[in-house]
């Protein structure tokens, strides 16, 4: 499978995939490396690919390998951008107006006129 790199954290060893299938995001952890000097984590915007496994209904990522380093940086970029602009919209709350109506009868209030 073929991903991109949308977060990582080299600290934690940890990095999230986009993916091709636009299915559920996928997580890696390198819990094999224990010196942080030795294999250097993907960075945002990186196109990525690995094998893909299910962990208690968690999409997770095995194997992965570097395909492009900063591949996709605008796609991180307009994340980034999306999730700020919806976090604004919650922030502010919105108002629905709706034209007053007036009540439709029901199935047996139609019945009895009939």
């Amino acid at each position: 499978m073929y991903g991109v790199v949308i977060w990582s954290s080299v600290k934690e060893k940890k990095a999230v995939f986009w993916c091709e299938d636009h299915g559920d995001l996928v997580f890696f952890h390198n819990q094999e490396a224990v010196d942080e000097n030795a294999e250097p984590m993907f960075g945002a915007g990186d196109l990525v690919q690995f094998d893909v496994y299910l962990d208690a209904k968690v999409r997770k990522a095995r194997n992965p390998k570097l395909i492009r380093e900063k591949a996709n940086l605008e796609l991180t970029e307009k994340l980034r951008h999306h999730g700020t602009l919806s976090r604004a919209v919650e922030r502010r709350g919105q108002v629905l107006h709706f034209s007053a109506q007036p009540p439709v009868p029901t199935l047996s209030a139609q019945i009895k006129h009939a």
